[in-house]
């Protein structure tokens, strides 16, 4: 016997219940990618379907203000996955789960940017009559500054 572990679809061939597991997984990846699609743009990436059953669909997203957002659109959502699905959903259900965003990265105050152009960006500044501009390019410099010396 050996002692080499086996591929998943293999095991999912001899197990009838991770055969159904594996199924349920796969029609919820693609019920979540029409989800994206139909969803206004303002929740891409915001938002995860996490079930489909009893004719409701459950989304799981990030926080508070982007459910309450989300519940406003949830007649349109049902409507257009029911015409899409040839199922009747007549029900969204909308649950806060803060850090399941996997698509979304978390953002840095740093920018990736080399020291030559972070001086041409300095340097420009410089340049410029004292003004918005050239405090917001001078912020830029020292942003992109930073980014290479951490």
């Amino acid at each position: 016997m050996s002692n080499k572990p086996l591929h998943f679809a293999t095991v999912c061939q001899s197990n009838q219940q991770l055969q159904q597991i594996a199924k349920r997984a796969q029609k919820l990846t693609q019920l979540n990618s029409i989800l994206q699609e139909i969803l206004p743009s303002q929740f891409a990436g915001h938002c995860q379907l996490a079930n489909l059953n009893d004719n409701k669909i459950i989304i799981h997203t990030e926080s508070a203000a982007i459910a309450s957002l989300l519940r406003f659109h949830s007649a349109t959502i049902c409507k257009t996955l029911s015409n899409q699905l040839a199922v009747n959903i007549d029900r969204v259900e909308v649950k806060v789960k803060p850090g399941q965003s996997a698509q979304k990265s978390p953002r840095s105050n740093t920018i990736d940017m080399s020291n030559n152009n972070a001086a041409l960006i300095a340097q420009t500044a410089a340049g410029l009559d004292d003004g918005q501009l050239k405090t917001a390019l001078h912020k830029l410099a020292k942003r992109g500054e930073f980014s290479n010396d951490s």
